[in-house]
């Protein structure tokens, strides 16, 4: 029987080397990743794609959270429930957390077929650990794949570890790594036992139908905690519908005893946005500009209107000298920086003299210049008709740190309203505890803001918690540390109408590239206090350098302006850096809410439209039992842009955190607002590469 499905395997190899033909999609496993049915392939989804992908195939049910950020990697965020087995103390079924990855070594070609290398529970708690390397080669409208696993997709035992012979470490596995979070890094391509794996997908050229046929390395008589299952074959089928390459529903039957049933949910950032049917077009540049008698005088009222709605630029004040207009304000539509300034200079070649050569945008925040740059107005002009190439507007503008008035008075300042306010839904939530899947609470949110001057002001923000599960919330594990995080319940409980936040800020520029913000208040709905912020960002490079302190005091439960005993001293030293393709570093060091010291590493990927993804992991002086299941703090964040699928442009976006538990050790304090955030438009490259959009 053995040698019938290391020849089927094989087989299947045999045939990888035939060409392929046009690129055909990629789905998902029921286990999680890109692959076959339980079988990861060496196949990658788009870059960019990001998704959520739900399975029953019991006692498993999975909830994936996949991303691609780059073409070569593929990253899982997985959470798995075991409906059969009890999490500790609680009554609930077990919840096991994990991370997946794949890298890709080599691209598919002519010959060759594609190949990968991925390791399975990454960090977790070692129950699904496994590693494996996997070839996959398309042939018309089929895909062949065929891998090696270790560790749990190794359980066929169809050879001996040949890495064995290389050192005796590597016949040793370990089944479990404690409280899990721990990389144990002696488990890779480790055990005494490898196995094969493989199959084949049709795409129908007919309909959206992908069919599956895969032969499983798994037996499934190794599960976690003794909860092995019955494997009549190991043989696995399965079909798939996919709905505009948004929605994949899946059927699957595994083990020969099992129908599974999947649904992925998926979109790509880096796809260009909706059609914005609602935006204004860009007006039409005169053929030859105003002469100073018929424009003696500029109605700056009308022209602010206009460039607002029109260009997206809120502007603050305008200075004008002898041959330039200088316009301070910030893009508030637009997220490509230079689509608003062509928009704006459309409006102003249209009514300034011919006396005016150039237009400079000062990017500023709450009266602070952030950047700025100059347009030649005659180099635009004439890319604008259409006279000229569009890539002279980039070669002919001059960027600067700020831009400096030489004292001259504005000859107009708009009318700035002393308070802000707005209105929304929110979401607080918890993941991964033994209570729920999810635990939540849906809000509205009140955000206010009251100017004292440009760089002073009130920030509050009030919160009405509507509908949640907390009352599910019953397990809170033991803790060794001060419990800074996980009273979440009371915290949410306690009241429904809470303030989560009231501080005064003051935002400073100390010279050209430094940056100072000091606050005051209810700074989080745990923490109020007192901190500051200093910032040497030095303009057009790629990296940052950062300094926070706060010392600040545990509120009270009900959120109202009372508080608890503990108090704390925290703050981190913070180095930035973003690679060209907007690879994101940030590295903090420093004291933590719980006392504890350590680092934290933030790694992401940011796209042109500005939608983001990262991951970040804290480890602290504090032992892996000290602080818990998952022995470190861990998670990811997603940074969703609206205008991705809105008719009207916009710069707002959605903000999604998933920490993989909640702990206490590692935790920051969650500041409302960041000086690196605030000084975006200070990164060069990426402004000089949304000129591409300057007359769009």
């Amino acid at each position: 029987m053995r040698l019938i499905q290391v020849s089927l395997c094989v087989v299947c190899w045999a045939v990888l080397s035939v060409a392929k033909a046009e690129s055909l999609s990629t789905t998902q496993t029921f286990s999680g990743g890109v692959g076959l049915v339980e079988m990861p392939s060496a196949r990658m989804v788009q870059e960019g794609s990001f998704g959520i992908h739900l399975t029953q195939s019991s006692p498993y049910s999975r909830y994936v959270v996949f991303a691609q950020p780059f073409p070569w990697l593929e990253v899982l965020f997985k959470y798995t429930d075991i409906d059969n087995r009890i999490y500790g103390i609680s009554d609930q079924s077990y919840k096991d957390k994990s991370t997946d990855v794949k890298v890709r070594l080599k691209e598919e070609s002519y010959y060759w077929p594609s190949v990968s290398l991925g390791i399975r529970d990454i960090g977790g708690t070692g129950f699904f650990a496994s590693e494996y390397i996997v070839a996959s080669k398309q042939v018309g409208h089929f895909d062949f794949t065929l891998g090696m696993g270790w560790g749990y997709l190794s359980s066929q035992a169809h050879f001996s570890n040949l890495l064995c012979s290389a050192k005796d470490s590597f016949c040793r596995r370990d089944s479990v790594t404690g409280e899990g979070g721990t990389f144990n890094f002696s488990n890779f391509f480790s055990g005494n036992n490898v196995a094969l794996f493989g199959g084949v997908e049709y795409h129908s050229e007919k309909w959206p139908v992908i069919w599956k046929l895969e032969y499983d390395a798994n037996n499934y008589q190794n599960e976690p905690q003794n909860n092995n299952l019955e494997q009549k074959t190991p043989f696995n089928l399965g079909v798939l519908y996919q709905y505009k390459n948004m929605i994949d529903l899946q059927l699957g039957f595994v083990r020969g005893t099992t129908f599974s049933l999947g649904l992925t949910f998926k979109t790509n950032f880096k796809k260009e946005s909706v059609v914005k049917y609602l935006d204004p077009k860009p007006v039409v540049v005169n053929s030859s500009p105003l002469s100073t008698e018929e424009n003696k005088e500029v109605d700056w009222q009308a022209l602010d209107k206009n460039i607002q709605t029109k260009a997206g630029f809120q502007i603050d004040k305008v200075y004008q000298r002898s041959d330039e207009v200088i316009i301070k304000g910030r893009q508030t539509h637009y997220i490509q920086t230079a689509k608003g300034i062509g928009r704006a200079s459309r409006l102003l070649t249209n009514k300034m003299p011919k006396e005016i050569k150039k237009f400079t945008f000062v990017e500023a925040y709450n009266g602070v210049d952030v950047s700025a740059v100059t347009i030649d107005r005659l180099r635009f002009d004439k890319s604008a008709r259409l006279e000229t190439p569009q890539n002279n507007i980039l070669s002919s503008a001059q960027f600067f740190a700020n831009k400096s008035i030489n004292q001259n008075a504005p000859v107009f300042i708009k009318e700035k309203k002393s308070l802000e306010y707005n209105i929304s839904p929110g979401l607080s939530a918890s993941y991964g505890g033994p209570d729920a899947a999810m635990l939540y609470q849906i809000n509205i949110n009140t955000d206010a803001r009251y100017y004292l001057r440009d760089n002073t002001w009130i920030s509050g923000g009030l919160e009405l918690g509507l509908i949640d599960n907390y009352d599910l919330f019953n397990y809170t594990a033991p803790s060794n540390l001060p419990r800074v995080r996980t009273n979440i319940k009371e915290y949410l409980k306690t009241s429904r109408l809470r303030l989560n936040n009231l501080q005064v800020l003051n935002l400073e520029s100390l010279g050209d590239d430094f940056f100072y913000m000091g606050y005051l208040g209810y700074l989080e709905t745990m923490y109020g206090g007192v901190g500051g912020e200093v910032l040497y960002r030095p303009f057009g490079k790629r990296w940052a350098l950062g300094l926070d302190l706060n010392y600040v005091k545990q509120r009270d439960f009900d959120q109202r302006f009372s508080f608890r005993d503990y108090t704390v001293l925290t703050g981190n030293l913070t180095g930035y850096y973003e690679t060209q393709s907007r690879l994101g570093f940030k590295v903090s060091a420093g004291q933590y809410l719980a006392k504890d010291r350590g680092v934290t590493i933030d790694i992401s990927r940011k796209f042109k439209n500005n939608a983001q993804m990262g991951f970040w992991a804290t480890k602290t002086n504090v032992s892996s039992e000290e602080f818990g299941e998952g022995s470190f703090d861990k998670g990811f964040y997603l940074s969703i842009p609206f205008n991705a699928f809105t008719f009207k442009s916009t710069t707002d976006m959605a903000r999604l955190n998933w920490q993989f538990l909640t702990r206490d050790g590692g935790q920051k304090l969650n500041r409302n607002y960041e000086l690196y955030d605030l000084t975006n438009s200070r990164r060069l490259d990426a402004l000089k590469s949304s000129f591409e959009e300057v007359l769009r």
